[in-house]
């Protein structure tokens, strides 16, 4: 047993390395829920900060210092005074602008106070400049804000006229504080204040539309009686719904109930195929926007805000066509409810199995990320532990290219989370090179484990730094060799490698769904580079994502054209026809502005991609990012320069986004318009026109012009449309 002295000693220094984080100001390794909203008074002074105060003589050791030093979390700090009317006066030093006042009183979820707020220039005469002596509403967390026209104040003060716990236990300020804000801003508060002012107490909820974004602070303009959800979808399809929750006063352990859903003849749609999950905010650029699809359990809904519901339905295949109907239940503490009406129209086509779909999704993945973000040391079991679930989910919207490295950060350090290789180059003493496919091997057998098995993209031959890193035998360092593609050290280093690849690819049986890939690499980079590669290792694919010069179209065998300039239809036409195995995409990145998926973008934009695919005739899509988080993805998504949401589309802790959802709709749609047309081809050509008329709308200039919506909504209501007709008259 350990002595006294020395177990106080352990103790105390265990304690002080599990607070080392906050006690040496380093980030915390759990954020907040999620980020507080910009305020309106963010670039505003608190004027009564620290201010001298008079008060009515104060309870106990509540002295009304507290209601000034600057802190409003807790409750039970607070200036006390009792035996209503009581107050606090606020003393600004000298005569200033003001507009606007936050209060914080006392909190319990039951109280609530009476009051007005006056502010004088001289202390003799005084303005009302709130007041709030009808309030019946329980006091909260977030205090209460006052706007009100401009005017010149050394003095504000608060007097307590009335205390639902009773007159006798007085008046309690948490914090009072005073600004002198932007008039427009102050104009834009005052509104949001006074509708937020008429918003009954309690639990309200309505159906939206998935194409909206709600603001969290900013009660949400939607038909608040519209308790019924309607949606269409396919057997095999994952069908989606967004519902939106709001309270002006705050509620109390949220939670979201879903049943099973059941035909007029008895079939089901288990529970476990009906999912409703909050959906959080995050930061895009400063603003708040809901993105992140949270299975968390329940909630609290802060007063005066909204919190969006997303609904998904995975549609079982072995189910019957017809209406299916169900509820969505939202239960708050003290027994307030919401309940929705859920009704599915399940229509008779079948989608396959996203590993049968056609459509080529690539989606770059970064394990490194996910390792640093969870704590866990690389190629460790629980950092494979915690990818798995992770690639499924991208497997399940039909990822088919598994992103490994084979040489050492090829992207740079354009990323938080740089890749490392996956395969060690070693010089041996002797001169000769050796190769390590130990990670590389393990990562690809996991990622096929995972269902992303089709190809492995390897990156790359012709890195952006245009060098590669090695181990040096001789003295155990890391050293890099420079070179340009084509000159004399690439041709040695790289035929050195793409032999020995080669056998090892051959051996592992993976030689033939391999492929070398270039990300935005020139035609007088590439040449060279396809060269070599057409000598030493021909049975190598070969990827390239940037160009679309013509001269390289013969020799690439996946494809992938940035969206715009539109490429020559017919050289798109010419590939798919020419060989089945090569595939023809577009993406998207930092740019443009429209289309896309930041994270702020509209979220018809996701699924617009799938369509204009199939308008274009491309084969599929690839972006840049499947996950490569910000520091702290699940609070801010902008990383340095790029927009916010543009290094990656899902979140830590297998959470899913609402642009990944809508992306993953897209994809369905495309697959869809690929076997209508199969079905049509033959029998109902007269039908497909209808279709081939709003494709004709999916074009780059036209989603610069309009909302993506409105396009995206008129082609699945043809598509649900032609499901109805044609299948119908094929069964």
């Amino acid at each position: 047993m350990l002595p006294r002295a020395t177990l106080n000693i352990t103790v105390f220094l265990f304690i002080i390395l599990l607070h080392a984080p906050l006690l040496f100001g380093q980030r915390r390794a759990n954020p907040p829920f999620e980020p507080d909203a910009p305020s309106v008074f963010s670039a505003a002074d608190n004027l009564a900060l620290h201010a001298d105060t008079e008060a009515s003589p104060h309870w106990s050791d509540r002295v009304p210092q507290f209601a000034v030093d600057g802190k409003h979390d807790s409750a039970n700090e607070h200036f006390a005074a009792e035996n209503i009317p009581v107050f606090l006066t606020v003393d600004l030093n000298k005569p200033r602008q003001i507009n606007a006042v936050h209060l914080w009183t006392y909190w319990d979820g039951r109280r609530y106070y009476q009051y007005i707020i006056e502010a004088s220039p001289d202390g003799r005469e005084w303005q009302t400049v709130a007041d709030n002596r009808d309030n019946t509403i329980p006091a909260t967390s977030s205090g209460r804000i006052y706007v009100f026209p401009r005017t010149t104040a050394r003095y504000v003060r608060v007097t307590f006229t009335y205390n639902s716990a009773g007159n006798k236990a007085g008046g309690h300020i948490v914090e009072l504080q005073v600004f002198n804000i932007d008039e427009k801003a102050a104009r834009r508060e005052k509104q949001r204040q006074e509708q937020w002012h008429q918003i009954t107490p309690g639990l309200h909820g309505a159906v939206t539309s998935v194409d909206k974004r709600h603001g969290r602070d900013s009660v949400p303009r939607v038909e608040e009686n519209n308790l019924k959800w309607e949606g269409t979808g396919w057997r095999g399809e994952r069908v989606s719904g967004q519902f939106i929750l709001w309270s002006s006063e705050g509620e109390q352990q949220v939670r979201l109930e879903t049943d099973e859903l059941r035909s007029a003849e008895g079939e089901i749609i288990p529970g476990s195929a009906v999912r409703a999950s909050f959906v959080r905010y995050v930061l895009a650029d400063r603003v708040l926007v809901p993105d992140v699809i949270d299975p968390i359990m329940r909630l609290d809904i802060p007063a005066k805000s909204v919190r969006p519901v997303w609904l998904s339905i995975n549609i079982p295949r072995d189910v019957s066509a017809g209406d299916y109907t169900g509820r969505l239940t939202v239960r708050a503490e003290g027994g307030k409810s919401l309940s929705f009406s859920l009704k599915l129209r399940v229509q008779s086509p079948e989608l396959p199995d996203p590993e049968k779909w056609a459509f080529h999704l690539d989606l770059w993945q970064n394990p490194y990320t996910v390792a640093r973000y969870h704590h866990v040391r690389l190629w460790s079991a629980e950092h494979f532990a915690l990818l798995k679930p992770h690639l499924e989910m991208l497997a399940a919207a039909g990822q088919k290219c598994l992103t490994t490295t084979i040489i050492y950060r090829p992207w740079g350090t354009q990323t938080y989370d740089p890749y490392d290789s996956m395969v060690e180059w070693i010089l041996e003493k002797g001169g000769k090179w050796r190769f390590d496919y130990t990670v590389f091997d393990r990562y690809v057998e996991f990622g096929m484990s995972c269902g992303i098995n089709k190809s492995i993209n390897c990156y790359s031959m012709v890195p952006w730094t245009n060098r590669v890193r090695y181990l040096d035998e001789k003295n155990g360092d890391y050293k890099y060799i420079n070179f340009r593609a084509g000159d004399e050290t690439f041709i040695k280093l790289w035929t050195a490698f793409l032999a020995d690849f080669r056998e090892h690819l051959r051996k592992k049986g993976w030689l033939d769904i391999t492929a070398i890939a270039m990300d935005e690499r020139p035609l007088k980079m590439m040449r060279p580079t396809i060269d070599l590669l057409h000598r030493v290792a021909p049975e190598l694919r070969i990827a390239l994502a940037g160009s679309d010069e013509p001269r390289l179209a013969q020799d690439i065998d996946d494809w992938c054209i940035y969206i715009t300039p539109p490429v020559d239809s017919k050289l798109i036409n010419r590939r798919n026809t020419q060989r089945n195995d090569r595939d023809t995409t577009f993406y998207v990145c930092c740019f443009p502005a429209r289309p896309n998926t930041f994270t702020f973008s509209p979220p018809a934009e996701a699924e617009w991609i799938g369509l204009y695919a199939s308008a274009r005739g491309f084969t599929g899509f690839l972006r840049w990012a499947y996950d490569s988080w910000t520091e702290d993805p699940l609070y801010d998504t902008k990383h340095v320069t790029w927009p916010a949401g543009d290094c990656f589309l899902v979140y830590p802790g297998c959470r899913s986004s609402i642009r990944f959802e809508r992306l993953r709709e897209g994809i369905e749609d495309y697959e869809k318009i690929r076997l209508l047309r199969q079905w049509a081809a033959t029998d109902y050509p007269g039908e497909i026109s209808q279709l081939d008329s709003v494709l004709s709308e999916f074009t780059y200039e036209n989603v610069n012009m309009y909302p993506a919506e409105e396009v995206v909504n008129r082609a699945r209501a043809v598509i649900d449309k032609l499901s109805e007709s044609i299948t119908t008259n094929r069964h």
